[in-house]
């Protein structure tokens, strides 16, 4: 913060009513210094505070949701405020990327499926919830997508396994026609 005292002009040196007019509008500046500051901070997505969010998001026509954190809403705006682009796999995967989602992306063409492959340890609900989000906005109305979190499971009971055999036979005779008598 800036001291008003600093740009005082030296032939005010030594007098004591501009020395206490300078330290009582200190905090006023101060105060209006701040109010600036936050003003440009909050034209910036990743700087803005909750009341610059909700401006951007009238702005974009996003609902705001207060109970959603900070980060979340940052990142719902910064995906509609993407430029255009061509939408490639390669740039998807960067766009993952990007929002810091640790997740493997592949896909199958003749089934028109994505498939997404992460660790249930190293993904957050959050960042599955912007995952959803990018996949239901970038992938074409006719390709579906399958979201896995792939985990270890210890299952401390012994797994037995075993095979039984169960064998009915059923046999059938057909009478022999039986000659009587002679010849």
């Amino acid at each position: 913060m800036s001291k008003l005292q600093d740009f005082k002009p030296n032939y005010y040196d030594g007098i004591l009513e501009m020395d206490a007019l300078l330290d009582a509008e200190q905090p006023a500046f101060d105060q209006a210094t701040a109010a600036i500051n936050r003003l440009l901070l909050n034209r910036f997505v990743m700087k803005a505070d909750s009341d610059g969010l909700s401006l951007l998001e009238s702005e974009l026509g996003i609902e705001t949701d207060l109970t959603q954190p900070l980060e979340s809403r940052r990142y719902d705006i910064l995906i509609r405020l993407l430029p255009p682009h061509p939408i490639t796999f390669k740039y998807l995967k960067d766009l993952v990327k990007s929002f810091d989602i640790s997740a493997s992306l592949q896909r199958d063409v003749l089934k028109q499926t994505m498939i997404s492959y992460s660790r249930q340890d190293s993904v957050t609900a959050e960042q599955l919830r912007r995952l959803r989000y990018l996949l239901n906005v970038y992938l074409p109305s006719n390709m579906d997508f399958q979201i896995k979190a792939v985990g270890d499971v210890a299952v401390p009971e012994i797994l037995r396994m075993g095979m039984a055999l169960d064998v009915h036979i059923e046999t059938v005779v057909l009478p022999q026609p039986v000659k009587l008598g002679g010849s």
